[in-house]
């Protein structure tokens, strides 16, 4: 591949990955964690494996609310 052929290849590959990060919304990114969180309770042992799960309970709508709340607390100080 020569130089210019090379440069063209990673700015598409670039933007390509642009794209794809940014139509993952904040609602998928969430689940993706709570997912997560709920495989590593998996690990725990049973007697701490429910309250490891109540961690991750927390809808997104919930979260986003309390994240909201924070946000205009911190605006108003």
């Amino acid at each position: 591949m020569t130089t210019i052929n090379w440069h063209n290849f990673l700015l598409v590959a670039f933007m390509a990955l642009i794209i794809t990060l940014t139509a993952c919304t904040k609602q998928n990114w969430y689940q993706g964690a709570r997912s997560a969180q709920t495989a590593q309770c998996m690990k725990e042992p049973l007697s701490e494996y429910e309250d490891c799960n109540k961690q991750s309970d927390e809808s997104y709508e919930d979260y986003k609310n309390s994240r909201d709340k924070l946000d205009r607390k911190s605006e108003s100080d």
